[in-house]
C-alpha cells in the first residue's frame, strides 16, 4: 500500500466515524438552535472530505507519491 491510499483510507475511516456520531447526536438537538447549524455545517465539510477521500481510493490518485521515496 502506497502513502497516498493510506492516507486516503485514514481520511475516510476517521471522518466516517465522526460523521456517524454526530448523526447520532441530531435527534437531542433542537431545531433550529444554534448549536444544530454548527452540527450541519460541520456534517457538509465531512461530506466534503469522504467524497474526496472515496475519489481519490476510487480512481488512485496519488497526490502523495512523493513521499514514497521512489
Amino acid at each position: 500500500m502506497d502513502t497516498s491510499e493510506a492516507v486516503f483510507r485514514a481520511l475516510l475511516s476517521i471522518t466516517l466515524t465522526l460523521a456517524i456520531i454526530l448523526l447520532a447526536l441530531f435527534p437531542f438537538q433542537e431545531p433550529g438552535s444554534a448549536g444544530r447549524v454548527v452540527s450541519i455545517l460541520a456534517l457538509s465539510i465531512q461530506a466534503v472530505i469522504i467524497v474526496i477521500a472515496a475519489a481519490g481510493l476510487y480512481f488512485g490518485w496519488e497526490p502523495f507519491k512523493f513521499l514514497d521515496g521512489t
